[in-house]
């Protein structure tokens, strides 16, 4: 019976959209990286309805000129839909660098140093924003983009503030601009080193999450496959045998299971060592990768037993793969060391019924295996 929690997952699948995530789509589109460069865009935004608003107040209370804000204030907004339009239709991808972020952070750098030159007596509040920017670009410019556009603010300040002394020392005195150039080349110089090392702590974070997910995939093929054969292990051929059943009960094709054990393995043991048995182990999962087709898995069953899934074929019969296994080990040595030692098998075999457990298969093949070794070993039964 399906509980509560199913049944309001399932409703809500069906459910259309809420008119928030309908207007996120509309205005940011459904393709993530666009998504995110136009929330960085959007955050640029921010910055720049501050500025727009501190100019419009400087011009309220008198101290620029109403005509030169509202010219500004127009600049402002072509570069925000500009840049928005831009992205939107996904121009924007025919450039090397998709977030456009160098262009955006210059000219922001370029309306606010315009800024500055305009606000009188309270130019001092537009040097936190160029900060602003640059902290904002440092997440999507690489180091050497970040010094240059520091370089640039740098160098635009300076001239700015040089025109406004000589042109407006009441408002902009001498001394007063040393400080604010001096201010701010120190916070671009900063800005510029702290960029170098977030640059540096992404790129460690980048190469720890690579080894992470290396080290998780060698865990995970060490815990789905059998470290002497190489093979996929118990678990992981009850896994795969889950999964046919599953496709078969869909109307997929039936399979076989065939258990192989090898004949007097414990004898290799005894008279050459665990060396040469697993040299045995090892050589029988080679040859039997080399000769059984594509479609046929095997995996080490445990000890000296190993489990075959071989998927139907209209007329094919399933025992003819583990007899081509059984005369291509004829005629091959099990080991270098062993001499004229042939590795020989019994196999029992089960055709999987619809609808029918696993296990009840495997234990039907188990019973065929044991049938063949009753019979003399060295052969293949059919259940």
């Amino acid at each position: 019976m399906p509980t509560h929690q199913t049944v309001s997952a399932a409703l809500d699948s069906h459910r259309p959209p809420r008119w928030s995530t309908r207007f996120s789509h509309v205005l940011l589109g459904e393709d993530s990286r666009q998504r995110l460069t136009l929330t960085l865009l959007g955050l640029a935004s921010l910055v720049t309805t501050t500025v727009v608003l501190l100019l419009m107040y400087a011009a309220r209370i008198g101290v620029a000129d109403v005509g030169q804000v509202s010219l500004l204030a127009g600049l402002f907004f072509v570069f925000i839909v500009g840049f928005y339009a831009l992205i939107r239709s996904g121009e924007n991808r025919r450039f090397a660098d998709p977030t456009l972020a160098m262009p955006q952070t210059i000219i922001a750098q370029s309306l606010i140093a315009a800024s500055y030159a305009m606000t009188g007596p309270v130019h001092g509040a537009t040097v936190i924003m160029l900060a602003l920017v640059m902290v904002f670009g440092m997440f999507s410019l690489r180091p050497a983009s970040v010094r240059l556009a520091c370089i640039y603010t740098v160098s635009l300040m300076g001239m700015v503030m040089v025109w406004c002394a000589r042109h407006d020392p009441l408002h902009y005195p001498a001394r007063q601009e040393v400080f604010n150039f001096a201010l701010t080349a120190i916070v671009m110089l900063a800005i510029s080193q702290l960029a170098g090392q977030l640059s540096a702590m992404r790129t460690r974070l980048k190469t720890q999450k690579i080894a992470l997910e290396q080290a998780l995939s060698h865990i995970e093929e060490m815990a789905a496959h059998d470290e002497l054969t190489g093979l996929p292990n118990r678990r992981r051929m009850m896994t795969l045998l889950q999964e046919h059943a599953t496709r078969h009960a869909r109307g997929g094709p039936r399979f076989y299971v065939c258990i192989i054990d090898l004949d007097h393995f414990k004898h290799i043991n005894d008279s050459h060592g665990h060396a040469a048995g697993d040299a045995v182990l090892r050589a029988f999962a080679r040859q039997a990768q080399v000769v059984l087709r594509n479609t046929d898995m095997i995996g080490r069953w445990g000890g000296e037993e190993f489990l075959l899934l071989l998927p139907e074929t209209p007329l094919g019969d399933p025992a003819l793969g583990v007899t081509r296994l059984r005369d291509s080990l004829a005629e091959l040595p099990a080991s270098p060391s062993l001499g004229d030692l042939r590795i020989r098998f019994s196999a029992g075999f089960a055709r999987y019924e619809h609808g029918e457990p696993v296990d009840q298969a495997i234990e039907r093949a188990d019973r065929a295996l044991y049938a063949a070794k009753s019979a003399g070993r060295n052969r293949s039964v059919v259940l």
